[in-house]
């Protein structure tokens, strides 16, 4: 997988729709990814800071994948009636339906301390998920501007808020920033209302940086 991209770098593809957070949200699954990999490669595949990483990863990409196809997906694709989109939109399916599996083999490979093997998946999976992402970001949020516009993007943003809940929130929010530059930092801040920032500064992201917090 590439490294991830500087979200300043997306300005071709910023229109009347923010989508800051979902550009924040693929970086960050781009560093979890490299980040396992490079503790894989160092033999430390079942180290503390390779599972916690992993364990955190999975389960927000499943969610992310999980509340784009319930809420982002159906309406848009009931919103277009040309073929070529139609078409992107069913990759978009098949992209994410490549994807379950690749984690399933690298749970398998952790489970039976299969160093290699868990590597060879974390490879296939950043090749995949970096693929997709790209696609997504080059296909689908374009179409989702032009034919839901920001209706439709808060409408994501509600339903993630829904499947998080405020407990998942405060993880989510230091995960999605962690590492990253204060531009992007101060992009996402601007997206939260004033009570959800003070508890990211206060309270959110002192925690997951804490010094319970395993290496990651």
């Amino acid at each position: 997988m590439d490294k991830p991209t500087d979200w300043s770098a997306r300005s071709d593809l910023v229109g009347t729709v923010d989508f800051t957070m979902m550009f924040a949200a693929h970086d960050a699954f781009s560093r979890d990814i490299a980040r396992m990999i490079t503790t894989c490669e160092a033999g430390r595949a079942l180290a503390p800071e390779t599972t916690v990483v992993w364990d955190r990863f999975k389960r927000f990409l499943l969610l992310h994948h999980r509340t784009e196809d319930a809420v982002l997906f159906p309406p848009l694709r009931a919103a277009v009636d040309d073929p070529v989109d139609l078409d992107m939109l069913a990759a978009m399916d098949v992209e994410h339906a490549r994807i379950d599996p690749l984690l399933d083999l690298i749970d398998a490979a952790l489970a039976d301390a299969d160093h290699g093997g868990a590597l060879v998946g974390l490879h296939e999976l950043a090749e995949e998920l970096g693929a997709h992402m790209r696609h997504e970001e080059q296909r689908a949020l374009p179409l989702l501007e032009a034919r839901l516009g920001r209706a439709g993007w808060d409408a994501f943003g509600r339903g993630m808020r829904k499947e998080q809940g405020l407990r998942g929130a405060a993880e989510y929010l230091p995960w999605l920033l962690d590492g990253a530059s204060s531009a992007l930092t101060a992009a996402v801040m601007r997206q939260l209302p004033l009570p959800a920032r003070v508890l990211y500064r206060r309270v959110w992201a002192p925690r997951y940086h804490g010094p319970a917090r395993a290496a990651a």
